[in-house]
């Protein structure tokens, strides 16, 4: 899976916005937390749900459950405004 490449991201003074393009259904942006903005990053090449989660281990000392549910959670909304290409 992988982000939709009509869906640009943007970072400054650190806010991170996903910003969809013409051809979506979806029409907006979406401000992201630094987790999820670092989720999104990962989608931009080829991945998979479990190679987030090991990415996003090796940054940040939490548990692997709360990365799971939280990487699912962003995938979720993702995939949900059609943000990801699987």
């Amino acid at each position: 899976m992988r982000l939709d490449p009509r869906f640009l991201t943007h970072e400054s003074k650190g806010e991170h916005i996903t910003v969809s393009t013409s051809g979506t259904s979806f029409s907006g942006l979406i401000r992201s937390n630094s987790t999820a903005a670092f989720i999104i990053e990962c989608l931009k090449t080829d991945t998979t749900e479990a190679a987030i989660v090991d990415k996003l281990l090796e940054k940040y000392d939490v548990d692997r459950a709360v990365v799971e549910k939280d990487t699912t959670a962003v995938i979720a909304k993702l995939r949900s405004i059609g943000a990801i290409e699987e």
